[in-house]
């Protein structure tokens, strides 16, 4: 099986997000980290965030692409079917609201959880709302 064919606006979306993801990781540690000033948690929030930019930009270019030339994103063969956008868009709202209650509560546990509801609640209404990509 052929991988296919995705516009050209795609493929340099996904080629630039790595980059920016790193630098979103690497701001999102040092806000945190000052923050809170916890190294382990500013690293979660960092990679979570980081994650959520590197999922969303090639979504957010796939779905600027004309439906008649788009090529799905879950039709690559090494991509899980989920929803790219609203699954970005859910890691970012679960770094900065963990990140939140971190800062009010000091309780790491109790922010990495209440991020990961934040981010998973954001995901569902996302999926239903965002157009596929």
């Amino acid at each position: 099986m052929s991988e296919p064919e995705f516009d050209e606006s795609v493929v340099k979306a996904d080629k630039q997000s790595k980059a920016v993801a790193l630098i979103v990781a690497i701001a999102a540690f040092l806000l945190v980290r000052e923050l809170v000033d916890d190294v382990q948690f500013a690293s979660i929030v960092a990679a979570t965030a980081g994650i959520g930019v590197r999922l969303y930009i090639p979504y957010h270019a796939s779905v600027r692409v004309p439906a008649s030339d788009r090529t799905s994103l879950s039709e690559h063969p090494t991509v899980g079917a989920y929803h790219h956008g609203a699954a970005g868009i859910g890691l970012a709202v679960l770094s900065v609201v963990a990140a939140a209650a971190f800062v009010f509560t000091q309780g790491f546990v109790t922010s990495v959880g209440v991020g990961i509801i934040a981010g998973v609640v954001s995901y569902v209404v996302l999926s239903s709302v965002l157009p596929t990509g």
